[in-house]
């Protein structure tokens, strides 16, 4: 069983590099494959015959590829913060979305680009503000589930709920009074990797993958947080240190996505869900198979966005949502059926 696992595993990675030179070629420029090879190849030092253009070299470099490579990057940190939640709420059917992480972060984006702030501390203010507007949410979310032994999660998934439609109204607030920067912001709140450049590509990885083991390391409390916190306090795990930590690592994971993306929905309930089916429950194989699914999914999401009505751009969160909405409502119909919803 485990030769099968990571024969899967070897396949998604294949089709994840197949999936990234077929979306570099795609576009108003058509390029062949063996230039896209060759004009990698070139950039990482081998000696190449140059069979391409300049144009065709700049499209590849400074257009598409830190592009796709963004969108792959993303969704894997939101198919892992994904994995978090669910595994941290024990219930399938939650995502960071869900408990208003990424509308605290969309909404102290956009308040910051409305009052004139989005260069304050140059590239770093939105992912700062990002991130502060929601640990804030998640810090009264966590202080609201407290109660006097330990962290009720059917509260913080409540108060999370309440502090998403919150944070979504205040948002809607900003826009009504904004209409010079109207446009740009619901593009922004749509999602989009529109204008990604490798400095950007590189903050966001950097935190990706420092953020990625840790949560692959807690995969192991996860896993026992299953059986109640009672029982996994026995076994020796520090419930509420791991439930803090997993928090924070999930904000950050989410609101560094929200930063340089936008909102971008659904992501984290559809991929963790799929690889469940494949690799089964444990978080420390679920959340390197979620990291691949979500990369993989979302590149093809963005491939269609800049592609299916060429030469306007659809926001990439709009297929997300597309993709979500009906499959969040058939997990839903299937927890009815089981009776785990009564």
């Amino acid at each position: 069983m485990n030769q099968i696992k990571k024969l899967v595993l070897i396949l998604i990675f294949f089709f994840l590099f197949l999936s990234i030179i077929v979306a570099l070629s795609i576009g108003s420029v058509q390029i062949e494959f063996f230039k896209i090879f060759a004009i990698i190849l070139d950039q990482i030092g081998f000696s190449i015959d140059h069979i391409w253009t300049s144009g065709e070299q700049v499209i590849i470099l400074e257009l598409r590829l830190p592009r796709v490579l963004m969108s792959v990057v993303v969704g894997a940190m939101l198919a892992v913060a994904g994995v978090a939640a669910q595994g941290l709420f024990r219930n399938p059917i939650v995502d960071p979305y869900i408990i208003g992480i990424a509308s605290a972060a969309g909404c102290g984006v956009s308040l910051c680009v409305v009052l004139g702030f989005a260069s304050l501390l140059g590239l770093f203010t939105i992912p700062l503000v990002s991130f502060l507007f929601a640990m804030l949410a998640i810090v009264i979310i966590y202080k609201l589930s407290q109660t006097r032994y330990r962290m009720s999660m059917t509260v913080l998934l409540l108060a999370g709920i309440a502090f998403s439609f919150f944070f979504s109204a205040f948002t809607s607030f900003i826009l009504y009074f904004s209409e010079e920067k109207v446009h740009y912001i619901l593009s922004y709140l749509m999602g989009s990797f529109w204008g990604t450049s490798w400095v950007d590509l590189y903050i966001v990885f950097i935190v990706m993958v420092p953020g990625t083991i840790i949560l692959y390391f807690y995969g192991r409390d996860l896993n026992i947080m299953v059986f109640g916190d009672d029982n996994a306090q026995s076994i020796g795990v520090n419930v509420e240190q791991s439930k803090r930590i997993i928090l924070i690592i999930m904000t950050l994971l989410t609101s560094t996505a929200v930063a340089f993306c936008g909102s971008i929905g659904f992501v984290g309930l559809i991929i963790p869900h799929f690889m469940r089916l494949l690799v089964g429950s444990d978080n420390r194989k679920l959340i390197p198979y979620s990291a691949v699914g979500g990369g993989l999914l979302l590149l093809w999401a963005d491939v269609l966005a800049r592609n299916l009505i060429s030469p306007l751009e659809i926001p990439v969160g709009i297929f997300t949502a597309l993709l979500g909405g009906p499959f969040f409502v058939y997990l839903i119909v299937q927890k009815k059926k089981s009776g785990e919803l009564m």
